[in-house]
């Protein structure tokens, strides 16, 4: 089967178990190789990606990518419609993100609010919404879910002061009941944790792919660069995705005072936080990638899907006939 197609049925594959419904330019830039590329737009040797490798990311390989997503639609293999697109039978999940895509900007407004704390803080380098939120498809009562990028030295006390806010006006996800557009700041890397492969799940993590790559950032002082070289095991499986750019109607500018850190209170900051874990986090602390605490990374996802998506879509991709 021609790579192009088996790349853009993978990436529609892996929406679909995700009940989202992409744009033509989203199906595009989450085109998925199934193997890496190299950075001249080739498979690695031995590789049945002939066509890939002779026509490359650059040059013809765009226009070859629209050619086949029209041949897509032709053969009803894929339908498009109201600038969505779906598998034949799933015209439910468009009705579902426009109800959803409807609520987007009270929650990118809440989301500012919490970036532009953020940005106030001479920790953080990088900010940036994710999982649904950034995608517009959140649930009303869905959380505001954050990745943080914060400068060497400073990742536990940038990390208190994040959260402290929005622990105090009780907006951080609670356990006893939803609130609506909670503030979730669960994960936090400094600049020197950039390469996030070792976080993902051994084998393949088609979550965390597609995650890194819809990041909408907000707050960005350069870093943001050298986050996605960083992860080119990641940027090279998916060819045709882009650096992500921060839209000028959602920057956090960068703040005249900001709040200045302290190597002296890092430890500190370490310690009371530690003592400050609810004991579901301690259980998990560092028995996989669900919950990782170190001096570099701080990530609290106790429900994790990911096993669950993968499984999924891998059951979808065989029923296409789809390597995956």
């Amino acid at each position: 089967m021609d790579v192009y197609r088996q790349g853009l049925i993978r990436a529609l594959c892996f929406h679909d178990v995700c009940g989202y419904a992409p744009t033509r330019i989203e199906l595009f830039s989450s085109f998925d190789s199934a193997v890496p590329l190299l950075t001249n737009g080739s498979p690695p040797a031995g590789g049945d990606f002939g066509e890939l490798s002779r026509t490359g990311v650059r040059g013809g390989g765009r226009e070859r990518l629209g050619e086949v997503f029209q041949e897509l639609k032709n053969d009803q293999t894929i339908i498009e419609s109201r600038g969505r697109v779906i598998f034949p039978g799933r015209e439910v999940l468009i009705q579902e993100h426009e109800s959803r895509e409807a609520l987007f900007p009270r929650k990118i407004k809440r989301a500012r609010q919490v970036a532009r704390w953020l940005a106030r803080l001479s920790g953080v380098r990088f900010v940036a919404l994710c999982n649904t939120t950034a995608l517009a498809h959140a649930r009303d009562d869905g959380d505001l879910d954050f990745f943080v990028v914060t400068r060497r030295g400073t990742l536990w006390q940038t990390r208190a002061l994040a959260v402290l806010p929005f622990k105090i006006l009780k907006r951080r996800p609670q356990e006893d009941r939803a609130e609506r557009d909670a503030v979730c700041l669960s994960f936090f890397v400094d600049d020197i944790a950039l390469d996030l492969s070792s976080l993902q799940l051994n084998g393949d993590d088609p979550y965390f792919r597609h995650w890194f790559l819809s990041l909408l950032p907000l707050h960005d002082d350069g870093v943001s660069t050298d986050l996605w070289n960083a992860n080119a095991a990641i940027t090279t499986r998916h060819p045709f995705a882009r650096p992500w750019i921060v839209n000028k109607e959602y920057r956090i500018k960068n703040r005249e005072y900001r709040i200045p850190t302290c190597l002296c209170i890092e430890s500190l900051a370490r310690r009371l936080q530690s003592k400050a874990f609810p004991t579901q986090i301690r259980s998990l602390m560092n028995v996989d990638t669900r919950v990782v605490v170190n001096d570099h990374v701080l990530k609290f996802h106790v429900e994790d899907g990911r096993t669950s998506y993968r499984d999924a879509y891998q059951t979808k991709c065989q029923t296409y006939g789809i390597e995956f």
